[in-house]
């Protein structure tokens, strides 16, 4: 019935400009993946690693003609809280897996939260580089296996990646297979998994592990 419809809100990504309408009570996040706004999200949107900051724009913008307002979002929530300094919360900084959609808002990306940073070559001919890096670390919490629930922890490990990331067909490092339910049990079935090439799992690490280094010789 058309009374049971949700009403739909505009929402527009500054950069790059994506817009379109959705579902009220959806999250940034979720309205990002919806429109193809890549946003950073190491723990893949449960609030824990505090990457999707996001700020939210006040006023009638007139390019893109519509009234933005912060309070077109659902209330600051205590994981928020965690992560935003009392400057951010008053310029209208936000978590985009924990902010919901209440009305049309108009949603700033700072360049630390984009998924796929831009590098330009200081050079005579200046051109732009996506970063797609080899190597990725997700972060996963896994239901306990149980009498109930006796899948394997890799079988565990590998749906719940499929499910959360859209990483299918993974394979596993011999090491990295032997080190498996060590550190889910020390992390408490909640692992930091790293993953090359989206196709094979080299190590796990329990808990959340954000750190990262790369070399690159030329």
């Amino acid at each position: 019935m058309p009374g049971d419809k949700k009403h739909r809100c505009l929402v527009t990504f500054q950069p790059p400009g994506n817009s379109g309408y959705i579902e009220e009570g959806r999250t940034i996040r979720e309205a990002s993946l919806e429109l193809g706004v890549g946003l950073e999200s190491i723990c893949g949107g449960r609030g824990v690693c505090g990457k999707c900051r996001v700020k939210v724009e006040n006023g009638f913008l007139e390019e893109h003609g519509i009234e933005t307002q912060a309070k077109n979002l659902s209330p600051l929530t205590d994981c928020e809280r965690k992560f935003l300094t009392k400057r951010q919360e008053l310029e209208g900084y936000r978590l985009a897996c924990q902010a919901r959609i209440q009305g049309n808002v108009v949603v700033f990306v700072p360049e630390e939260s984009r998924l796929r940073k831009q590098i330009v070559r200081k050079a005579a001919t200046e051109r732009t580089v996506d970063l797609k890096p080899a190597v990725r670390k997700y972060y996963v919490e896994m239901s306990r296996a149980s009498l109930e629930d006796p899948q394997g922890d890799w079988e565990r490990l590998k749906a719940e990646l499929k499910e959360r990331f859209g990483l299918d067909n993974l394979i596993i490092d011999y090491q990295a297979l032997l080190d498996l339910q060590k550190s889910t049990r020390c992390g408490d079935w909640k692992v930091t998994v790293t993953v090359w090439m989206d196709r094979e799992v080299i190590k796990i690490e329990p808990g959340l592990v954000e750190k990262r280094y790369g070399l690159a010789v030329d």
